[in-house]
């Protein structure tokens, strides 16, 4: 049951041949929605007899000096850099930061949302949040974008929805790495991590594909593994792989704490790095550089983004121009010892 509520927007939004954010502004009594199209979406949702969740309280319009920030992991290294760039970047600009851990869950980010809003925090950025999903419960996004409130992405973004992002460019990410290994002679390379519930999973894939066809090799689906990020099974899946006839001689991952678990199983299995089996992580985290064999990797600019997500934000505030609403950022191969 619970589903169907989470996914009922875009059964709406379907059925009425409108977009979510229309149907988001006809749920908002939004008047920037023609009467016809209101009249029609509106049909629709009592017939599919959705009961949207709205925040139970009017916006304050008296903000505040602070700032929402919301991520899905603070363990996992990735994040506390960007959150690093965003916080010393608001201390020069006299804003303070409110830090908050979501553990992944939508229930929890709104939850925390609705805390921030009541504290009338002045903008919200989100880093790798439930936006980073290809379909999702986004009626939170929604909300912060009909009502104007300053809302920044970082490594996410909505299709159907104009909030300003930051991101790596996912696709050349996967396309680099795979390229590498190319260049190295490994014809057989695995590809490990993530879901393509995620589009940056998604689009790393589509990096990785591109540049197998380009050398006119074939895309092996026994090569294509996912595990949602967990360690565990990314340590599984790298057993299986190692463990099959037709081992791969590569394996690209989607971060580096995913590499560490390959690294680990090919120790397993009696094989070396990277002598036996190349690998590549994906974000060129702290200690990628001292772990042994030290991790060839993808890196995205951590600190750097966070600085300019917090720029963005701070522009939306104090209703400046921003230059650049959608920022793609390019991504840099560090070659190391796992693939030299």
């Amino acid at each position: 049951m619970a589903e169907k509520k989470k996914n009922s927007i875009y059964e709406i939004a379907n059925k009425a041949g409108v977009s979510i954010a229309t149907v988001s502004r006809v749920l908002n009594n939004s008047s920037l929605v023609k009467d016809s199209t209101k009249k029609r979406v509106q049909k629709v949702i009592e017939e599919l007899d959705y009961r949207p969740n709205f925040f139970a309280r009017n916006l304050v319009k008296n903000k505040s000096k602070t700032i929402g920030l919301l991520i899905p992991d603070i363990i996992n290294p990735v994040f506390p850099e960007m959150a690093k760039g965003i916080s010393d970047k608001a201390f020069l600009k006299g804003y303070t930061v409110f830090l908050c851990n979501t553990e992944s869950s939508v229930i929890k980010e709104t939850e925390i949302l609705k805390n921030l809003l009541e504290k009338n925090v002045a903008g919200v950025i989100f880093i790798s949040t439930e936006m980073n999903k290809s379909r999702g419960d986004f009626q939170h996004y929604l909300y912060l974008y009909n009502n104007n409130i300053p809302t920044v992405f970082i490594n996410g973004m909505l299709k159907d929805i104009d909030i300003p992002f930051i991101r790596i460019n996912e696709e050349k990410a996967g396309y680099l790495a795979t390229k590498h290994m190319l260049e190295k002679g490994i014809k057989k390379i695995a590809f490990l991590g993530g879901s393509l519930k995620f589009t940056p999973t998604y689009e790393k894939l589509q990096g990785y594909k591109k540049a197998l066809k380009e050398s006119g090799l074939p895309i092996e689906k026994e090569y294509i593994m996912f595990d949602n990020y967990n360690v565990e099974t990314c340590f599984a899946n790298a057993i299986k792989l190692l463990e099959s006839d037709n081992k791969p001689g590569g394996i690209i991952t989607a971060s580096d704490v995913l590499a560490i678990e390959v690294i680990k199983a090919a120790s397993t299995k009696g094989l070396n790095v990277p002598e036996d089996l190349k690998v590549i992580g994906f974000d060129d985290i702290s200690f990628s550089s001292t772990y042994t064999p030290s991790i060839t990797t993808i890196a995205q600019p951590k600190y750097e983004m966070g600085a300019m997500a917090l720029e963005m934000l701070v522009n939306l505030i104090e209703k400046k121009d921003i230059p650049r609403r959608n920022i793609l950022v390019e991504p840099r191969l560090i070659i190391r010892d796992s693939c030299p």
